[in-house]
């Protein structure tokens, strides 16, 4: 395993509101964040701070004991680390006024002892890249009205694109005292993942981050999603990681 990760406040923000965190522990071993604050509301770096700051130190102080832990128990360890980290930045933006209404999006991968899971909250993605880089699937489904309303099929798909809600989350963390939190697993054991905001998602199609992977060496690749991305517009802060398993 092995990665590269970069963040970017691209060409239209005052600040980066998204966080990440990328460790290797060991072979066996590791864990991925991308947090994306949510733009428009107050402190939206402040809540994806504190939840990728709470989320790593909990699951390093516990990772010895993880190790040897049952799949089950991982799992209930990784929703109550999440859990734990809504309830913290929820506390904070409703009990201090500068915080008021702040979140965050998630989107996280925990491989531990072999075994890898990932968990999503809200629209930032994670895509799956098959070890011969010919197929692209977003894994990860969008906490999004658009979406509620594809599922209903009240509109179609090619409405989505454009449809002026597009970007209202259905879940967030740190908004709701309390949230459910899916805890998934990933089989596959060659390929790539990608971990990223959607700041990326906004500029750059399935397609094309296909392309970008398939002609990139992996240890410059996020820095040429961020480049194209920039060229794009640079709408909106601009995170990846890029993981090879």
């Amino acid at each position: 395993m092995r990665y590269t990760a970069k963040t970017d406040i691209g060409l239209k923000r005052e600040k980066n509101e998204d966080c990440l965190f990328a460790r290797i522990y060991d072979e066996d071993n590791a864990l991925f964040i991308v947090a994306d604050g949510l733009g428009g509301y107050s402190s939206g770096e402040i809540a994806s701070q504190t939840v990728t700051k709470a989320i790593r130190e909990e699951f390093e102080a516990k990772l010895e004991v993880l190790k040897n832990g049952e799949k089950k128990k991982v799992k209930e360890y990784l929703s109550k680390i999440v859990t734990d980290a809504n309830e913290k930045v929820y506390s904070m933006q409703t009990s201090n006024p500068k915080y008021k209404g702040m979140g965050t999006t998630l989107v996280l991968v925990a491989k531990i002892s072999g075994s890898i899971y990932y968990i999503s909250i809200g629209d930032s993605r994670l895509y799956y890249v098959d070890e011969k880089k010919e197929n692209i699937e977003q894994i990860t489904i969008d906490d999004t009205y658009v979406n509620e309303l594809l599922k209903k099929n009240l509109i179609k798909p090619e409405e989505a694109e454009r449809h002026p809600q597009k970007h209202v989350l259905t879940k967030a963390l740190g908004i709701f005292s309390k949230l459910e939190i899916k805890v998934h697993d990933f089989y596959k054991d060659l390929g790539y993942l990608i971990l990223c905001s959607d700041g990326l998602t906004n500029m750059l199609s399935d397609e094309e981050i296909l392309q970008m992977l398939l002609i990139t060496p992996i240890d410059k690749v996020s820095e040429k999603y961020i480049n194209e991305a920039n060229t794009k517009g640079g709408r909106d802060n601009i995170t990846v990681i890029v993981i090879e398993i």
